[in-house]
């Protein structure tokens, strides 16, 4: 409790003794003797206690620090450390001592200073820190010279050589616990190890020397140079050019300083440091309180202020008010920083890396928050983020480009105009960038809030006004920025990013995906073509390659221009010249067409109703696909005669005639049906439960093109056509076997006679000519009964059901009804009642 009562003293107010008349301008050395019972009657005969006070620091060394500090404090501008194989001496040319400072090094907790956070420490609890490795320290200063013992015991000691106004302290290495040379050992390591920026925040102390026996032999310098009086001169004062050096390792600092409220003559400040004249964050930045404390602030620059710390300077407690105040201060003092550094042309990329970026450093409520705080403020209200093309812009005017490409391709005017914002908007300085400055990146986006820009959103959000207000220039790059990413080509091949010849703005791919614009070509044409000085940019032409643009030629001039122009085309505005044109053009794409693109315009040909077709029982003329029509022919005209659902191509197409039959126009009568397999077998139905398949290629639904109507509509010219033309080549479509199972493997099957739609059709039609010229159905006739022209096909007589010769010839002497015999050579039962009958008649 005595122990921590003495720390406690270090914080509070010095309650300084009379000096007895004496004052501090007195010539005559203070009275050790009786400042020594003084201290014995206050602190008692046993101060082993406090022998704690040099046990402190988690470093012995820190009384290194602490030397430097009370050099600093008595307005010193040199002082040098000079190590010894038994002690250390400490030299410099500060005020000298006065009783004050007498009592002062030998009191605990009486510095002779304010408790007002105004000054870093003369003697008190930090010199103690000597005794780590000391127990007789000598001072020998102006008309001081003495010893102390027991850390509170003055006691002279003769004078020693000295320059004129020289302070010399001497440690003797005469501690218990620490050998001579593990204290030679320790110190000479900590002064090794002394880096320049310990002078950076100082007022006095321009140069710092280390050397003798035990140390290396160094000297660490400070130079200040007044820097641009700028907006923050006009608060805090100007920015201090401050370079410090060791052996020659110089660094260099831009400092910034600002009164601290109520306590003048104190001052808060924040120093970025300079690597090539330009700004750059530290790696390492503990809070410094004139030196350099153990609390990291994890800022890129370092921030000084007169912080109350503990006793042993290893902590900074947050939550003391005077120091929260401190920390808003440096904030404010950091928002006014940022205009000067941008001002001076040093706000760059890397400068902004060194403010506190990630939040998970900076929570809510922590000690250094206000620095987090006051940094976005300002980058959200004034112009300090460095702009692409220079200069700076605030950051709702900004916008990320998630690419270098996407970064060179669009400029404020295009960029604001691209995301709709009616004014011009700057990407960030390409140094921003999420590969370069993560951190930033990240910051910017996530806490500042600006938007991203990449390649897909380009190409989402470009309008066909946008492009049009660009030059062919501009296009040309455009595509040069597409063909870097062919991920976007499907995208970009459905917008409208293809500027033609005429300047239209249209997309480059149809709706199944295929090019809908062609490459200029040697001479005009009249298809869409991307604009020629579009297509002759080097930079264009990697993006129109890999659209597979081709220039244009007969096949797509008939696809483009000549099939369109005839769809939704009435017949009386056509114009016949144009008409002939068309069709030797379509004729000669064909003739001229490569295998693949040869199917594409097949295709498109066979479902353009661009054929003028006459229809067979009116003569109408009219508009029709190739394949809906027919070539004229005289068995076809008497087949189809009459017919409304029949069509012609008209005569005057006789010099195409090859290219209509590859067009579709038919020769022959359609006879529709199901193509049989290797083995004959004709699918008709595969489901759970239920198959069923033709046999030696039957196929029960067969049809035959305007087989109903010629068969209702019969005569000697169109029967005979039908008979041996259409049914007896095609009579294993007529009647046939269907085999059913409820197995694919048809292992179970049963089998049925059947007859297709176009047999029953003929079955049951009257039109077969039968001996005395009338019409009969087949189940009428035998073939004897036919004409002689037609063909004898005993196959297709019985899947049609006709008589056999000898039941027709015995219908013909009897006299009655082929059908009677025919149903009784099936019933002999009834034959036999007809003889018993016949027999009974007279």
């Amino acid at each position: 409790m005595i122990l921590l009562s003495m720390l406690q003293l270090q914080e509070r107010t010095v309650r300084t003794r009379p000096q007895h008349g004496t004052g501090d301008n007195k010539t005559m050395p203070a009275d050790y003797r009786r400042i020594r019972e003084e201290n014995i009657a206050r602190y008692g005969w046993d101060t082993a206690v406090l022998d704690l006070l040099g046990q402190l620091y988690s470093e012995r060394t820190h009384f290194i620090f602490e030397l430097i500090q009370n050099a600093e404090d008595a307005a010193a501008t040199e002082l040098a450390f000079e190590l010894f194989g038994d002690r250390l001496e400490l030299r410099h040319d500060g005020r000298p001592f006065t009783e004050t400072d007498v009592r002062g090094v030998c009191g605990v907790g009486q510095s002779g200073k304010s408790d007002d956070l105004t000054s870093i420490g003369q003697f008190g609890i930090g010199f103690k820190s000597v005794y780590a490795y000391t127990r007789t320290p000598r001072i020998h200063s102006g008309d001081e010279h003495f010893r102390i013992e027991n850390f509170v015991r003055p006691a002279a000691e003769p004078p020693v050589a000295q320059a004129p106004g020289e302070t010399l302290f001497v440690f003797p290495f005469d501690h218990d616990g620490v050998p001579a040379e593990v204290a030679t050992r320790e110190i000479g390591a900590a002064l090794g190890a002394l880096q320049p920026r310990i002078l950076l925040f100082l007022r006095n102390i321009v140069r710092l020397r280390t050397g003798g026996p035990g140390a290396e032999r160094s000297v660490s310098e400070r130079s200040v140079a007044e820097g641009s009086e700028g907006s923050v001169a006009e608060r805090a004062g100007a920015s201090r050019r401050v370079t410090v050096s060791r052996n020659g390792r110089r660094e260099e600092w831009l400092a910034w300083q600002r009164p601290v409220e109520d306590h003048p003559g104190q001052r808060v400040e924040v120093a970025f440091r300079l690597e090539g004249g330009q700004v750059s964050a530290v790696g390492s930045s503990p809070l410094t309180v004139f030196f350099p404390t153990e609390k990291e602030t994890f800022l890129g620059f370092l921030i000084q202020g007169p912080y109350r710390t503990t006793p042993a300077r290893d902590n900074i407690p947050g939550e003391d008010p005077s120091n929260q105040a401190l920390v808003r201060q440096t904030a404010a003092l950091l928002a006014d920083v940022l205009p000067d550094l941008r001002d001076e042309g040093l706000l760059t990329a890397d400068a902004l890396q060194a403010l506190p970026l990630d939040a998970a450093r900076f929570p809510a409520g922590s000690m250094f928050r206000p620095l987090f705080d006051a940094a976005g403020d300002a980058l959200t209200a004034e112009p300090l983020i460095p702009a692409a093309g220079g200069g700076y812009a605030v950051a709702v005017d900004l916008l990320l480009a998630s690419s270098p490409e996407v970064l060179g391709l669009l400029d404020p005017g295009q960029l604001g105009a691209l995301c709709g914002a009616g004014r011009p908007v700057w990407f960030a300085d390409a140094a921003i960038s999420e590969r370069r400055t993560p951190m930033l990146w990240q910051y910017l986006r996530d806490e500042i809030g600006l938007d991203e820009v990449t390649p897909e959103a380009v190409v989402t959000r470009v309008t066909r006004e946008f492009l049009t207000e660009q030059d062919d220039w501009w296009i040309a790059r455009f595509y040069g920025f597409l063909a870097g990413h062919p991920s976007l080509w499907p995208t970009a091949g459905a917008k409208p990013v293809i500027r033609l010849e005429d300047g239209r703005q249209v997309a480059a791919l149809d709706g199944q995906g295929r090019p809908a614009v062609y490459l200029p070509g040697p001479v005009p044409s009249s298809l869409p073509t991307v604009k020629r000085a579009v297509a002759d940019s080097p930079a264009a032409q990697p993006f129109l390659a890999a659209l597979q643009l081709t220039r244009p030629d007969v096949v797509a001039e008939v696809l483009q221009i000549v099939l369109p122009r005839y769809r939704g085309l009435d017949l009386a505005a056509l114009d016949e010249a144009e008409h002939v044109a068309d069709l030797e053009r379509v004729a000669r794409a064909l003739d001229e067409a490569a295998a693949g693109r040869r199917a594409e315009l097949l295709e498109s040909v066979q479902a353009t109703p661009f054929l003028i077709g006459e229809n067979a029982a009116t003569g109408e003329q009219a508009l029709r696909p190739p394949p809906l029509l027919y070539q004229r022919a005289k068995d076809l005209e008497a087949y189809f005669e009459g017919n409304p659902d029949a069509w012609f191509a008209r005569d005057g197409y006789g010099p195409w005639l090859v290219q209509l039959r590859a067009m579709g126009v038919r020769q022959a009568v359609e006879v529709r049906a199901r193509t049989p397999n290797a083995a004959g077998y004709v699918t008709i139905t595969v489901d759970f439960g239920r198959n069923e398949r033709g046999l030696d290629g039957f196929d029960p639904g067969a049809e035959v093109d305007g087989l109903d109507f010629a068969l209702a509509h019969p005569s000697h010219t169109r029967s005979e056509y039908v008979w041996n033309v259409l049914l007896a080549p095609n009579r294993r479509l007529v009647a046939g076997v269907v085999e059913r199972s409820v197995l694919t493997s048809f292992s179970d099957s049963s089998l049925e006679e059947t007859r297709s739609g176009m047999g029953q059709a003929a079955a049951h039609a009257a039109w077969l000519p039968g001996r005395d010229g009338a019409f009969y159905r087949p189940g009428e006739l035998s073939l004897d009964d036919l004409p002689p022209t037609y063909t004898r096909d005993e196959g297709l007589a019985q899947a049609l059901g006709m008589l056999r010769p000898v039941v027709s010839e015995a219908a013909r002497q009897l006299g009655v009804p082929a059908e009677v015999l025919w149903g009784l050579s099936e019933r002999p039962d009834l034959v036999a009642l007809v003889e018993r009958e016949l027999g009974q008649q007279p």
